[in-house]
């Protein structure tokens, strides 16, 4: 028979399940700002002025960092895709928390906290 505790546990996970089931198209990735020179030769910034604001994604994909401009109207998405990524992870965290304390009562030595008197 199971406990109200074990209950109570299977039924977070299946919460938490389900929402890594909905989640969103994701991306691993860091955006972050940085302030190049244009390449027009009669741009302020050519000659010491100041530099243009960018935003760059950073992203480490088979063993390699690629670095990519975002554009103004794709940085609204590109955090969209980077958020949904961390969520995906704290997901991941969570649901090992829950199968943990799930595993916590089947180990072979009997229910974990437990001490075998001498």
């Amino acid at each position: 028979m199971k406990t109200a505790r074990i209950l109570q546990l299977e039924a977070r996970r299946d919460a938490l399940l389900a929402r890594l089931h909905a989640l969103p198209n994701l991306m691993r990735g860091s955006v972050y700002a940085r302030e190049r020179k244009c390449g027009r030769a009669a741009c302020p910034c050519a000659t010491g002025g100041p530099k243009h604001p960018t935003r760059q994604l950073t992203v480490t994909w088979r063993g390699r960092t690629r670095t990519r401009y975002v554009r103004q109207a794709e940085l609204a998405h590109v955090q969209t895709l980077i958020a949904a990524y961390r969520d995906l992870w704290a997901l991941v965290e969570a649901l090992t928390a829950v199968n943990l304390a799930l595993l916590r009562g089947q180990h072979p030595g009997g229910p974990a906290g437990r001490r075998p008197t001498r």
